[in-house]
């Protein structure tokens, strides 16, 4: 059994006693967010990544690469909702 799947059996078999996965919550929908967890772990690497370059303890480090990924996912997190949902119909009345 490889390392990633005792990950999953793990996660899988937490999942089963009802402890979820460690997700943070969405504000608008209260409800557990991936890209919202993915996008504060990415802003995390870019900012880690700028100080240890500013302070040269972590040695050369990848900035642009995190920066990239931070962007990825902060486009993901807030374009969430920018998908045309076919089930929502709004009607404007015009007054005379």
């Amino acid at each position: 059994m490889t390392i990633t799947e005792k990950i999953k059996q793990f996660i899988f078999n937490l999942n089963e006693k009802g402890i979820p996965l460690p997700l943070l919550r969405d504000p608008k929908t209260d409800g557990p967010s991936v890209t919202l967890t993915l996008m504060l772990i990415s802003f995390a690497l870019a900012a880690g990544a700028l100080v240890g370059k500013f302070s040269k303890l972590l040695g050369d480090l990848d900035t642009s690469g995190a920066n990239y990924l931070f962007l990825t996912t902060a486009g993901l997190y807030l374009g969430r909702k920018m998908n045309s949902d076919t089930n929502k119909k709004t009607v404007e009345l015009e007054k005379e």
